[in-house]
């Protein structure tokens, strides 16, 4: 059967799901009560849902609502949650197929080598009783579901019954929990860094520049691009003190030398192969976040002090995949009796938390925090003559065993008309390039460390790279949550954050009792070299020495390296990883800041990053080095943030100094560019420049052309807001989903943002990019996030470095041309402009410009769009499912505003510059506003969907509309609210 036909098929099949689905996500209309019959419940259960689809669960014990909460998560979002387990256990391909060069099979392989599975396995029985209950609860919730219904219309096109389909297990959920929580803080930058920082250094000892400096100063800065910080004078306050007795601040970036003295070129040629294999696995991108492009999220709090009504209010949007279903679910649990619970937000599917959300007296929201807590190590190894395979490491002088646990493969063979047709894939190298091992190799005494390559230098000298992660052993996440469903107060939510043991988050907190607080979560391991106060060789964004010592040529010797995680000496509460890690009391937190509000949008939340060395700072007590991270997001969400919340605030700035609860709609729906804002002002003083008497010619003609000079008026009136400009568009002056025509000046701000974007590739691949090529480094460029952090650098310094870094290299050089720096510099930025404009002009956009001149032509909507995409593309996708249609045949997706690095996030590569090129795939995953009122929380929430996940189910992008428009839905939370907005009511009862 052709993917066609396949496809075909399973849309038709999606059509019939109101009759194959007796039990689907309407439940029954109010008033029909008849209680339904299910095995495996205790007491009866009430299911009530309102317009949106969010189920309402009233029962009376904690082992009812969990069951219940498995059920409908089924009921609605079972593919979704199959796809889920089977892509954490490795298992993926047996459902969906081996992929298109076997890109799922790969994928499968690299998850079973590093073995998230086995961590969720060795975390069950980690739990506390009351925690396994409930996840048991929740699994028998799941499979009564399956036991009683069809599968979803997926499986007929993947042909698989119920027969191939495994029950749910207790596992599969805590195995979800750690894909999550690896997706948003496992790194692979380690590897990244140092294939690069070898390459610059190479390059820079062959053609006379500084390698090291171009890398660490000039390209790969830890300093962001806006220094807004989220708690102002932390490291003052913990650490001034001792800043004295330990003298100079440590410049080890001038110290390591060069690369290949601590990892090997072999190594090194290893890693760099190793990357092209995972770079394009889609659950490794976030491993590659500051080479890429990071993910993102925000949040802000504000004290009732500072709000209009003088209750604290909250804010929180995470940034995620935007696919379909949407990555979260809504629901809400109720427990009466004498131990009650009432608790509302979003889940994962397949997972029996709230894990964003609110309770009767608290509420709650996350952003990433990027902590570093992978390393990776070059291993010596002692090699199995038999088997080839490694089976211990040698650390200095002592051997340390290596476990090999075999692994088969098996992958479906959808569209051949045979049903449950899985095969078994045989060990070795696949005509893809693929390659299927016998066995996942760990090292237990690296927590769990899974080999990740084996490098051969010659016949005795065999190397390997291992990984050090703080998520490959046990930890308790879910028990977080559980607490959190019933916290009255700060402590309790305090309580709760000591089992969030990987996964680091930024957690924001406010209550009815008027508290606002920021927390950092997650075990953050101590290195020996920086607890000593030194960086003993490559610093930890870099591959560490695991052997514990430099060899000489003969194998001996020469010194120790102290580049291992400190030994467990003292269990923090609630501590799982089995290192010393740095105390709670000195992870970033503040309560009821003076200032009245904390905001958070993964920057450096206390500015450890900001003069580009995070290697400087000391902990409390001069301890040893305070260091948590080697660099965070640019800056640039946070940036504005602060200006609005300060806007807001201050009468000088023409703000009423009381923030309402419109305003923080407002500000969650910002589509300003900061870095427009910076950067523009360049682009009008090198015009006015070039319009100058006595300007060099290659110059002034750039002012004269007509095109130029039109576009650098049209930014100089510029609000940096980035509207679609077109009436297909969604923009967030839009109300509820009804799109209106565009204002006069939203299509003139739509016009500059095209222009501008655009520009920004072009500026980019004129410096950063050029100078690169020139000296051989075209195929190490920084992420386009980190080239415009290096562009401004440069550009600020320029009066001081005229367009030099520190490498000594000239970003600002015009091939052919011999004039001042500064006229350069011009020459660049204006020629730059032009080329955008001849881009728009050119074939590459004619589709949505049609070869047009005219910049009024220039709408950002037709650039900047959106597919929400699932897991097996049309028909599920949005569009052409849920009611939305494409833009054009040639643009995909539905236009909405936005653009790089704005609050309401829905960022591209800055390097965009073709016609896809400005379309999005993550943003607000959830877009919540709370009010912490002294009665209770009231809450509004979005996601960007609907509830359920079965095509054809008019819940399927219900909410779609009000998503693109930045608009929400009243979270209905009390006994009241909900009978008042219910639309369906079922009834379930224990049956046998």
């Amino acid at each position: 059967m052709s993917t066609h036909r396949m496809l075909v098929m399973l849309a038709l099949c999606a059509l019939v799901i109101p009759s194959v689905h007796p039990r689907g996500s309407f439940g029954r209309s109010a008033g029909q009560m008849t209680p339904i019959p299910i095995r495996g419940l205790q007491d009866e259960v009430r299911v009530v849902r309102d317009r949106f689809g969010i189920p309402h669960i009233f029962a009376r014990n904690d082992h009812d609502v969990y069951f219940m909460m498995g059920y409908v998560q089924a009921q609605d979002r079972f593919f979704q949650m199959d796809v889920l387990r089977r892509t954490v256990s490795g298992t993926l391909a047996e459902l969906l197929g081996r992929g298109p060069g076997d890109r799922v099979l790969a994928q499968d392989i690299q998850l079973r080598v590093l073995g998230l599975r086995r961590a969720a396995e060795a975390s069950f029985p980690a739990l506390s009783a009351e925690a396994r209950a409930v996840l048991q609860a929740f699994a028998e919730g799941v499979n009564a579901f399956l036991r009683d219904n069809p599968l979803p219309p997926e499986y007929g096109a993947l042909e698989l019954t119920k027969e191939a389909i495994p029950a749910w297990g207790p596992v599969d959920s805590v195995a979800i929990g750690k894909l999550l929580a690896f997706q948003l803080s496992f790194s692979l930058d380690d590897i990244d860094f140092t294939v690069r920082l070898a390459a610059y250094q190479q390059a820079g000892q062959a053609l006379g520049f500084d390698g090291t400096k171009l890398f660490f100063e000039d390209i790969f800065r830890s300093a962001p691009f806006d220094p807004s910080i989220s708690i102002p004078g932390f490291l003052q306050a913990a650490s001034a003190r001792h800043a004295a007795s330990r003298g100079a601040k440590i410049m080890w970036s001038r110290q390591i030398g060069e690369v290949t003295r601590w990892v090997s070129p072999e190594t090194i040629r290893a890693a760099r192969d190793y990357l092209r294999e995972i770079r394009d696995l889609p659950v490794f991108q976030n491993a590659l976040g500051r080479t890429t492009a990071p993910s993102g999220s925000n949040w802000w709090i504000i004290s009732g002090a500072k709000t209009e009504t003088g209750f604290p209010m909250l804010a929180n949007d995470p940034h995620l995949g935007l696919g379909v279903p949407a990555i979260f679910y809504e629901m809400h649990l109720i427990v009466e009796g004498p131990n009650p619970m009432n608790v509302m937000g979003v889940s994962f599917a397949g997972t029996p938390v709230i894990v964003l959300g609110m309770n009767e007296r608290i509420a709650w929201g996350a952003t990433t925090n990027p902590m570093d807590v992978t390393d990776v190590y070059e291993e010596r190894v002692v090699i199995d003559i038999a088997t080839q395979l490694p089976r211990a490491t040698i650390f200095r002088e002592e051997r340390r065993p290596i476990i090999a646990i075999p692994q088969t493969f098996r992958v479906n063979q959808p569209g051949n008309g045979t049903a449950n047709d899985l095969i078994v894939i045989p060990p070795g190298t696949l005509p893809s390039g693929v390659s299927v091992p016998t066995a996942a190799l760990v090292i237990p005494d690296r927590n769990n460390a899974p080999i990740i390559r084996i490098v051969k230098s010659d016949l005795l000298d065999f190397r390997v790279l291992s990984v050090q992660y703080t998520g490959f052993g046990p930890t308790r996440e879910l028990e977080t949550f559980l607490i959190w469903h019933r916290a009255k107060n700060l402590e309790d939510f305090k309580r709760g954050l000591q089992y969030f043991d990987f996964g680091s988050q930024n957690w924001a907190y406010v209550d009815v009792e008027g508290n606002i607080a920021y927390f950092t979560s997650g075990e953050l391991p101590l290195r020996e070299d920086l607890e000593e106060g030194i960086v003993d060789g490559l610093p930890p964004f870099f591959i560490r020495n695991g052997a514990g010592a430099l060899l000489r040529p003969d194998g001996s010797i020469e010194r120790i390296v102290k580049n291992e995680w400190v030994p467990l000496k003292t269990r923090q509460p609630g501590q799982a990883v089995p290192f010393e890690i740095l105390p709670f009391e000195e992870m970033p937190q503040v309560i009821n800041p003076a200032s009245g509000f904390i905001a958070n949008a993964n920057n450096d939340p206390i500015g450890t990053t900001l003069d580009n060395n995070p290697l400087n700072q000391w902990r409390r007590g001069g301890r040893g080095i305070l260091y948590l991270n080697p660099g965070y997001s640019i800056g640039a969400r946070l940036g504005r943030i602060v200006r609005l919340i300060q806007r807001e605030l201050d009468p000088a700035l023409g703000g009423d100094g009381r923030i309402s609860l419109e305003d923080m709609k407002r500000f969650q729906a910002n589509v300003q560019m900061l870095d427009a804002e910076v950067l523009v002002p360049y682009i009008r003083q090198a015009f006015v420049n070039a319009q100058a008497a006595g300007a060099p010619a290659p110059l002034a003609s750039l002012a004269q052309d007509a095109r130029v000079a039109e576009a650098v008026d049209r930014l100089t009136r510029w609000d940096f807001t980035a509207p679609t400009g077109i009436p297909e568009g969604y923009d967030a002056s839009d109300v509820e989903g009804e799109r209106q025509p565009p204002s006069p000046e939203e299509i003139a701000a739509s016009v500059a943002a095209t222009i501008y974007s655009v520009w920004r590739a072009r500026i980019i691949a004129n410096t950063i990019d050029a100078t690169l090529a020139r000296v051989g480094l075209a195929d190490y460029r920084p992420s386009g996030s980190l080239a415009v952090v290096a562009l401004r650098n440069l550009l600020d310094t320029f009066a001081q470095n005229k367009g030099r870094g520190a490498s000594g290299l000239n970003f600002f050089d015009v091939p052919g041309v011999d004039l001042p720096p500064e006229a350069e510099r011009d020459i660049l930025i204006l020629k730059s402009l032009q080329e955008a404009l001849e881009r728009l002009a050119g074939d590459e956009f004619r589709a949505a410009f049609g070869n047009s001149t005219n910049l009024e032509d220039y709408r950002w909507g037709k650039l900047h769009r959106i597919v929400f995409t699932h897991t097996l593309g049309d028909p599920f996708n949005i569009p052409p499912a849920g009611g939305f249609a494409h833009l054009a045949p040639a643009l995909r997706g539905v236009a909405v505003d936005g653009g790089f690095e704005v609050v309401d996030a829905s960022g591209h590569d800055a390097r965009a510059e073709r016609l896809d090129a400005f379309m999005f795939g993550s943003g607000p995953a959830r877009r919540f506003l709370g009010e912490a009122r002294p009665e209770g929380i009231r809450g509004l929430q979005v996601i960007p969907g609907g509830q359920s996940g079965v095509l054809g189910n008019p819940l399927y992008a219900s909410q779609l509309g009000l998503w693109l428009t930045n608009d929400y839905h009243p979270l209905w939370f009390t006994p009241e609210e909900v009978e008042r907005n219910k639309v369906s009511e079922q009834v379930f009862r224990p049956g046998t």
